[in-house]
């Protein structure tokens, strides 16, 4: 599945550096003067009861954008804030494209971060052509290109998105943990104001996935997003925070056809930006993965896939295993992890959300 990926973005890049498409056109207006960044966000609005406040922090990639487009055309859901950290793309380039893609829509109440550019230590790091591909949006069409938009330090913004919502927040983390360690390392106290961190990473009980994007890696352990800060990873399972894992184990057994995105296009704008996205990377008539997209899913309601409580550990030390997510036998219990998703309810679920989007 995951070569089938590989070969669509690469794919994509190739045809990048031969031909440029030119953005939408879109009326003229005065350029925004930048904002310092350590201007606070929006206070987050009051939100219906049962409704999740949420804070998405990804790291650029078309799946976690997809994800985005979930929480908007979910009624469930309200986002208080996206934020972008290394891995599958430059934060500070990527966070800019949510930005104008946000504008498009209409949405101006969503604080936005950027995380460090550069591999934390002891990471694996992605491929540096999907970071090039990401910079241009994978060749997509972006509206408003002479605009920019405030973005704070990632950490700094999930610190004070915390303590400023009304009530806590839950996280849903699609790269790497690096901005949410931060964010403790910054503030311990935000612990109180968190209700979840829902985490797409880790391969509990099946093969890592780095192969898919590094053929020739020693390391078949190891899942991307844990790999590429495992220390992060490690202090996010030690926090004492609900963390609720949706692994390989589980997203290994959901995908998407061409037939099923098609379906979205039935929604609001959003769904069918998401629908772009989607077909953008299901290419073959067997379909495509939704790692992101299903923890986003699964978020919003949980029953979608009944956790199994496990306690794990991330190994740090450098070499074959680094990133590896080790369940330790008879030990307290710190993740709840997802490992038998409801597939036919999951994908019955996404038509029905995208094709009725806010």
């Amino acid at each position: 599945m995951k070569m089938r990926l590989v070969l669509v973005l690469l794919t994509i890049v190739l045809l990048l550096a031969a031909c440029r498409p030119t953005a939408l056109t879109a009326t003229p207006i005065p350029t925004r003067p930048p904002v310092p960044t350590a201007a606070p966000p929006p206070v987050p609005a009051a939100t219906p009861a049962g409704q999740l406040h949420v804070i998405l922090d990804d790291d650029g990639s078309p799946d976690g954008t997809t994800a985005l487009f979930y929480f908007l055309s979910h009624p469930q859901a309200w986002v208080d804030g996206v934020a972008v950290t290394y891995g599958e793309a430059h934060p500070a380039a990527y966070i800019q494209h949510l930005g104008r893609v946000l504008d498009d829509l209409g949405i101006h109440d969503i604080a936005l971060g950027a995380g460090q550019d550069g591999l934390p230590p002891g990471g694996t790091d992605f491929p540096a052509w999907l970071r090039d591909a990401a910079d241009s949006y994978w060749g997509l069409p972006l509206p408003y290109p002479e605009r920019t938009y405030p973005a704070q330090d990632a950490a700094a913004l999930i610190v004070a998105l915390a303590h400023r919502a009304p009530e806590p927040v839950t996280i849903l983390v699609s790269g790497p943990c690096t901005d949410l360690a931060r964010a403790l390392r910054m503030d311990p106290a935000i612990r109180e104001h968190i209700a979840a961190v829902y985490l797409m990473g880790g391969a509990v009980h099946v093969a890592g996935n780095l192969r898919g994007l590094l053929p020739n890696a020693e390391n078949t352990v190891a899942e991307w997003n844990i790999a590429a800060d495992p220390r992060a990873a490690q202090e996010v399972f030690q926090s004492g925070l609900r963390i609720c894992l949706v692994p390989l184990d589980a997203t290994n057994q959901v995908s998407i056809s061409r037939a099923d995105i098609e379906g979205w296009r039935s929604g609001s704008r959003a769904a069918n930006m998401a629908a772009d996205l989607g077909g953008m990377l299901t290419r073959s008539a067997q379909g495509s993965a939704i790692w992101d997209l299903l923890t986003a899913a699964i978020m919003v309601e949980p029953d979608l896939c009944p956790p199994e409580p496990l306690h794990l550990e991330v190994v740090t030390d450098p070499g074959a295993t680094s990133g590896q997510t080790i369940v330790v036998a008879g030990a307290q219990p710190n993740v709840d992890v997802c490992l038998h998703p409801d597939v036919n309810r999951i994908k019955q679920t996404l038509a029905e959300v995208f094709a009725a989007g806010r």
